[in-house]
């Protein structure tokens, strides 16, 4: 099984950092893991041709509690907004629309307190992004490979 981690976000926009971070962190390890800045076709793109995209994304939610993630298998499930213009929710419309949305799709939305100019994410986001780490390598790990026996 063919899979991709996809960290959406603006390293200089301080929590929006978070799912590049995690992306990175998790391809120092071994895992193929790119960076999006968001942009749809761009994201589809990035996961042509895999079974399973594990996207990780900064939110702004009402509930406010940076560091805070939330798993989705269909992202605009989420009462959330996505911290750029556009971001996985149109990419997923738009690939749904072509035909190219992946075979399984999962989403990590991290709510973030500061997107403004900088390089350094709050405290409360920073400590999220090893455990969030640890979860996407449990989402790929434990995903049972399909065998189709021989006819």
């Amino acid at each position: 099984m063919k899979h991709v981690v996809v960290g959406v976000g603006n390293e200089f926009r301080r929590d929006d950092g978070v799912g590049p971070a995690v992306a990175r962190l998790l391809a120092a390890s071994g895992v193929h893991a790119e960076i999006s800045d968001g942009d749809p076709v761009r994201l589809m793109e990035t996961w042509e041709d895999a079974d399973l995209v594990v996207v990780v994304d900064a939110v702004r939610t009402k509930a406010t509690a940076p560091g805070r993630w939330y798993r989705t298998a269909l992202p605009h499930t989420i009462p959330a907004a996505s911290s750029h213009g556009f971001g996985v929710p149109e990419a997923v419309a738009l690939a749904e629309a072509l035909d190219r949305r992946p075979e399984r799709l999962v989403v990590y939305a991290v709510e973030v307190a500061d997107t403004g100019f900088g390089t350094r994410m709050t405290p409360a986001v920073a400590r999220a992004v090893e455990p969030l780490a640890r979860a996407v390598r449990d989402e790929i790990t434990s995903t049972p490979v399909l065998l189709i026996p021989d006819s």
